[in-house]
């Protein structure tokens, strides 16, 4: 399988496109202007008692979202400063909201202000993930002796990749991280309001490290999500900024597209692609079509026949078409980065047992995401709901604001 990671501007901005034996899989749009993940030392401004909310200011003009339950400790009044990270980004009318469980992440573990340990559960291999645990709390437990913040209690998350290297690699960069979120927490309880504690590398960049393998990475984006061993695997860029940041940073530059006869958006038809994953209607190869259609509280996504109902058969016809409706939804879902809640209305079958294999054939198509996506169940009106973790702004929205 080949694969390609290309890194192009597109509407002022900067886009990735994973791409696997020349179909697009993932759409990344980096805002080089992002918050999320960074770490300040914020001001109460407001506290709304009837939302159990409270806002504080990061800077001057930007109040982020903090809901209250969250908050231990004396009661929270304005003017207070809290350490808090933004776990969220500005969506369409909303505000960054922040969190004051703060967290870093690295290539195998998250280390967060909590003492609760747990693994990824896509690690099944229970004797497995009994021996992750040990290596992580040994980590915490052995770095208590040097910990700088005495009344902080820390955990984390083991992840999927740590299934595949050594017990030695899990402990080491357990312990780094560790440090960093000590010291990170120590300096905050001296710094002053505003003051920004830590700032993430560029998420074009952590996804570049990533790819290439870097133990340093920070990203969502796992290489072996796109990369086995037999693959052939290349990231492409035709910008030169980007080459001259990753060697600020040290992370290993991708190869410089320089083809003075086609341009690289040209080669890859990347215009197309971008088209068809802003266009409402998905055709399948059926002749059956999906139309996704967003409003403020959800996304609903339509499956349609159009002309692929022939014949006999029809409820074998009807439940083909819902499952590939299904592996494109999936699909879709994560090349257009859709999040929040999601209703899916797939053609009607009568047979209860298709429906039940249709739901473990969308469980099982939405799985390799590497955003978390919950498919919950069928409603009593056979409509199908699903969620998938916000985390960064969906295309259309993205595209609609580099217009």
């Amino acid at each position: 399988m080949n694969k390609k990671y290309i890194i192009t501007e597109f509407n002022n901005m900067l886009c990735g496109f994973l791409m696997e034996d020349g179909k697009a899989k993932e759409i990344r749009c980096y805002d080089e202007e992002s918050i999320l993940g960074n770490i300040y030392v914020g001001r109460v401004s407001n506290i709304v008692k009837n939302i159990n909310s409270a806002f504080i200011d990061i800077k001057k003009g930007l109040s982020c979202y903090y809901p209250l339950e969250e908050y231990i400790g004396d009661r929270l009044k304005i003017g207070d400063l809290l350490t808090v990270q933004i776990n969220k980004e500005p969506i369409k009318t909303k505000q960054p909201s922040v969190t004051t469980k703060l967290s870093l992440t690295g290539e195998y573990v998250v280390v967060h202000q909590d003492d609760t340990i747990g693994v990824s559960t896509k690690i099944k291999d229970n004797s497995k993930r009994d021996e992750l645990k040990v290596v992580f709390d040994k980590a915490i437990r052995d770095f208590q002796v040097q910990q700088k913040c005495k009344d902080i209690t820390y955990g984390g998350i083991i992840r999927t990749k740590a299934e595949d290297v050594s017990p030695e690699t899990i402990y080491n960069e357990t312990i780094k991280i560790l440090c960093n979120l000590d010291e990170i927490i120590y300096k905050s309880n001296y710094a002053t309001a505003y003051s920004c504690m830590y700032e993430k590398m560029p998420s074009y960049l952590q996804d570049i490290e990533s790819m290439t393998g870097n133990n340093a990475s920070k990203s969502e984006i796992k290489k072996d999500d796109y990369v086995e061993s037999s693959d052939s695997f290349e990231i492409l860029t035709d910008l030169e900024h980007v080459i001259a940041k990753c060697q600020e940073y040290n992370v290993p530059a991708p190869r410089l597209y320089d083809d003075a006869m086609i341009s690289m958006r040209a080669l890859f038809n990347l215009d197309t692609i971008i088209e068809k994953a802003l266009n409402k209607r998905v055709y399948l190869k059926s002749g059956a079509y999906l139309i996704i259609e967003h409003t403020e509280a959800m996304t609903v996504i339509d499956v349609n026949s159009g002309k692929a109902i022939k014949g006999n058969n029809k409820e074998d016809k009807l439940f083909a078409i819902n499952v590939e409706a299904a592996d494109e939804i999936a699909r879709q879902l994560r090349l257009r980065n859709i999040s929040g809640m999601i209703i899916v209305d797939f053609i009607s079958m009568n047979n209860s047992y298709n429906e039940e294999q249709l739901l473990k054939a969308l469980r099982n198509a939405v799985y390799d995401d590497s955003v978390l996506t919950t498919v919950v169940d069928i409603t009593k009106l056979g409509l199908v709901e699903m969620t998938r973790k916000r985390i960064r702004k969906p295309l259309y929205e993205v595209m609609k604001k580099g217009q």
